[in-house]
């Protein structure tokens, strides 16, 4: 939309139709749309003309009859990457943002587990998966439980989240 208003702007309607897609032509003042399914006449008449980008239309459609009020839905632009397919997550991005021992902890809890039971199977002390642990929970990515004289970790919905991506 910006774009369009700055074309509207440099070089009026001629600027802006211009590029708009093949099938718009304005030719002293007036607007033809070429390969329309019907045909017939809208005259703005002073009412303006209302136009909408949309990522839905590949090419440019006027109202639906003669007598609705001037309006143009035409192709948007800048839809970069939107129909196209999320690329595959990269595995190693989790340990570049959290550091490879913070990860390796995010990925194993996702049951619960005591510190000592962490360590154990991280092969690192329990001061450190402590450490970590304080980390992870100040940030929301872990929560935390007593069971008896033990205290429970496990991944919250956003370490979940965070995890599947």
């Amino acid at each position: 939309m910006t774009y369009r208003a700055r074309r509207l702007a440099v070089g009026g309607a001629r600027l802006l139709f211009a590029d708009m897609h093949p099938n718009l032509r304005w030719n002293d003042g007036v607007l033809r749309i070429s390969r329309m399914i019907s045909r017939h006449h809208v005259v703005a008449g002073g009412r303006g003309l209302l136009l909408m980008p949309s990522v839905f239309a590949h090419k440019p459609a006027p109202p639906l009859g003669p007598d609705e009020p001037p309006m143009l839905a035409y192709p948007s632009r800048g839809v970069a990457t939107l129909w196209a397919a999320a690329p595959p997550p990269d595995r190693h991005a989790l340990g570049e943002l959290l550091g490879a021992p913070k990860a390796r902890l995010l990925l194993l809890l996702a049951e619960p587990l005591p510190t000592v039971e962490v360590a154990r199977r991280l092969r690192v002390t329990p001061s450190a998966v402590s450490q970590h642990l304080r980390v992870l929970h100040a940030t929301g990515l872990v929560s935390r439980a007593r069971d008896g004289r033990q205290v429970l970790y496990r991944r919250t919905p956003l370490g979940d989240d965070l995890v599947r991506a």
